[in-house]
């Protein structure tokens, strides 16, 4: 018996999800992502809404990332200059 166009809808419609799904986990795999779990205070939080709104992005993952990044590359050119931006003891 086939189908009806109910029913084909609904499979073609698990079928592009599961399709989405399958491509998104093969990028998460390229690129090698990971799910990074922190305990955040307040402060902190504040903080990372202040550069995401500050830099106008839309997530403040985004931000986060930048902000790794740029010290990163920081601490690569000019170790000094990194530990005196990390350095806890500096008023900002």
């Amino acid at each position: 018996m086939s189908e009806s166009q109910a029913e084909r809808i609904r499979r073609q419609n698990k079928d592009r999800q599961q399709a989405k799904r399958d491509r998104e986990r093969e990028h998460r795999k390229a690129v090698g992502a990971e799910t990074f779990k922190m305990e955040m205070y307040a402060g902190t939080r504040r903080d990372l809404e202040c550069i995401q709104q500050v830099g106008g992005y839309m997530e403040i993952e985004e931000g986060l990332t930048l902000a790794v990044r740029y010290m990163a590359g920081l601490a690569r050119r000019d170790p000094e200059a990194f530990r005196q931006a990390m350095d806890p003891r500096r008023p900002l």
